[in-house]
């Protein structure tokens, strides 16, 4: 097996060509190498989408999983920013508490709390203390 580096061709529709012009520029004035940029995005891609459909651990569906806490933080945020959207574009933390209290207790409310409180800050609500 050749130890020489394998060229890799990519292509663009012509609209993508001052976008890959800019990328190219920015790569030289930071320093940097455009291939290895690419490479570590191929390389973090991958990481994150092989081996492509594995199997949820049963832990998944246990009570302080994760994916548990990611998907009532999800389902919180949506009913809050309902709710924010009613009464002007803001609403309390303590309202985010007592929207998200009867499944968590403890410090995971307190972080969740935080996290959705900023989400809907960067969705343009008004949180206020």
């Amino acid at each position: 097996m050749s130890s020489r580096p394998r060229p890799f061709q990519i292509y663009g529709p012509p609209h993508f060509t001052l976008t890959w012009t800019k990328f190219l520029e920015i790569c030289d004035r930071d320093g940097q190498s455009a291939s290895e940029l690419i490479r570590v995005w191929v390389e973090g891609y991958v990481h994150r989408k092989d081996p492509g459909n594995p199997q949820r651990p049963i832990t998944a569906y246990a009570p302080g999983h994760e994916d548990q806490l990611a998907l009532l933080q999800q389902e919180a945020f949506r009913r809050l920013q309902t709710y924010a959207e009613a009464k002007g574009g803001e609403l309390t933390w303590l309202r985010i508490v007592e929207e998200l209290r009867s499944d968590l207790s403890g410090q995971p409310l307190v972080d969740v709390a935080e996290k959705t409180a900023r989400r809907l800050t960067k969705a343009g609500v008004r949180v206020t203390r």
